[in-house]
């Protein structure tokens, strides 16, 4: 992923500016209503850079382009996920190999269940195919929609919706189902939730956050490797 150097025009800073009070507004009205996840600071921003950008009338390709530099810091902010990772080492190698066949489990079920959903529905097969990325970070996602026929920016859309679902449910899916685990919370959240989850799962605790990472480490790699080979096999 290239990183444009226009950032650095005025219009550029300005955008970035605003996205970034727009997040810190959203984080500041998380804190003060306890948390609560249906008030998760990605709906917020979402909805208000929406209003934003309807009031200046300005394209969201051309919003994009103007703040390209937060779009390339997706790829080391997940990187630097491995710092925490590497602070919980020891228990995440005293849980051993009970931590990859969940996570294997929960990465085959996500896609199958999404295109099981919309199986019998008239939509065109690169949206369908773009399903099948819904639970691995955005720019792997983009990258294996494009290589196997989907659309990277739908792709990258559905990725952001299904992590702020998981944001939000996993509080009351975790207290309906009496999951009090560190481990299993985590790695639920990193496995389906990708990043999104693993930021919410942080909100728990370290070594949530900790497994939560290693999921998401492992189900998008092998997500996005598998996939290409798949549709390259099949032809």
């Amino acid at each position: 992923m290239s990183l444009d150097l226009s950032f650095l025009s005025p219009s550029s800073l300005l955008w970035l500016g605003v996205t970034l009070l727009v997040y810190f507004t959203a984080i500041a009205l998380f804190k003060r209503l306890g948390r609560n996840p249906l008030f998760h600071p990605l709906i917020f921003c979402l909805l208000l850079l929406w209003a934003i950008l309807e009031l200046c009338e300005l394209p969201i390709r051309e919003y994009q382009a103007q703040v390209n530099l937060l779009h390339w810091l997706l790829g080391p902010a997940t990187v630097a996920l491995a710092i925490p990772l590497f602070g919980q080492l020891q228990a995440i190698k005293k849980a051993g190999s009970q931590i990859l066949l969940p996570i294997i489990i929960g990465g085959v079920l996500a896609p199958l269940i999404a295109i099981g959903w919309v199986y019998a529905e008239p939509l065109a097969l690169s949206i369908k195919l773009s399903l099948l990325t819904k639970s691995i970070t955005t720019p792997l996602a983009m990258d294996t929609a494009n290589y196997i026929g989907g659309v990277p920016e739908l792709a990258a859309v559905i990725v952001i919706f299904t992590g702020i679902a998981g944001a939000v449910m996993c509080g009351g899916l975790f207290k309906l189902f009496s999951i009090e685990n560190e481990q299993a919370k985590g790695i639920a959240l990193g496995t389906v939730a990708h990043a999104i989850g693993t930021a919410q799962a942080f909100q728990i605790s370290q070594k949530t956050g900790a497994f939560a990472t290693l999921a998401l480490c492992i189900n998008g790699v092998l997500t996005a490797i598998i996939l290409p080979l798949l549709f390259l096999w099949l032809g």
